[in-house]
């Protein structure tokens, strides 16, 4: 099976993807970690493409996560997972990001943490203010994204909604 988990900055795509990959032994890929390297800085797209299309040919049954829409919308997914979620509630997981990150400079990291805990520094007003304008062009583009899918989409806006994604991948797995 094949799922890619949508949403903006904030909303939890890391965590489920993490639990679904735990749950099902699913191979996993955070596309910020596709379009970023460790240090922060950004790969160009040809080197972007040449990662993702490596990981479809080598993974039969994955994982995906991210809110870049050139990469996920090359995918052919059997599953969709939309995790729009309220402005507000994206804006603070976002800026706790930060205290989180701080906490990590200068351990030792384990290797399957998102490569955001390696490029967050410093929080800001303007900061917070240009991720809020950033999810409001990733929700537009997500939106009509969704408009043309031809796959299942689920809707997921937290934890209290992961049993409905398992039940999802339980069922498929079944036929």
């Amino acid at each position: 099976m094949k799922i890619l988990i949508i949403g903006p900055l904030g909303a939890g795509k890391s965590s489920l993807s993490y639990n679904i990959s735990q749950k099902y032994g699913f191979k996993r890929l955070n596309l910020d970690e596709v379009c970023r390297m460790k240090d922060g800085k950004y790969r160009d797209e040809k080197e972007q493409f040449l990662i993702l299309n490596d990981f479809l040919e080598k993974n039969q049954n994955w994982v995906m996560e991210g809110c870049q829409k050139t990469l996920y919308e090359k995918v052919n997914p059997d599953l969709i997972v939309d995790m729009r979620i309220w402005r507000i509630k994206a804006m603070v997981r976002f800026t706790l990001r930060f205290f989180k990150a701080k906490k990590l400079i200068g351990k030792d990291i384990a290797p399957e943490l998102p490569v955001q805990a390696y490029h967050y520094r410093k929080i800001t007003l303007s900061k917070i203010l240009e991720w809020d304008l950033e999810n409001k062009k990733i929700n537009k583009e997500i939106k009509e994204f969704l408009k043309n899918v031809q796959v299942s989409v689920l809707t997921c806006k937290g934890f209290k909604d992961y049993p409905k994604v398992f039940a999802f991948i339980d069922k498929d797995l079944k036929k």
